[in-house]
């Protein structure tokens, strides 16, 4: 889940809560790019930690990071909620 954007003349900065079991894919992407990143924070209840990414507006293997790291938490997300819809909890 990305959270806020900061822009400045080439530079974004945003804000995810990354899901701790996508946590490796998502670091291999930042690492790989070599992406500025700082660990803003965790939320154990959730099991996420809030990363601040930021990546230069005009290179395009950071804007390529950018989407993947985007599209890694969207079907994150799809399949948990994809999950959570087939499991019927009255028959549990």
């Amino acid at each position: 889940m990305k959270m806020n954007n900061t822009k400045s003349k080439n530079n974004n900065q945003e804000t995810y809560f990354v899901p701790t079991d996508v946590m490796l894919e998502i670091a291999q992407i930042i690492l790989q790019a070599d992406l500025p990143h700082e660990i803003i924070g965790v939320k154990e209840n959730k099991r996420q930690i809030i990363l601040g990414i930021s990546y230069q507006t005009n290179l395009k293997f950071h804007q390529e990071a950018i989407k993947n790291i985007n599209d890694v938490l969207k079907e994150f997300h799809e399949l948990c909620n994809e999950e959570s819809e087939t499991i019927n909890w009255r028959e549990s």
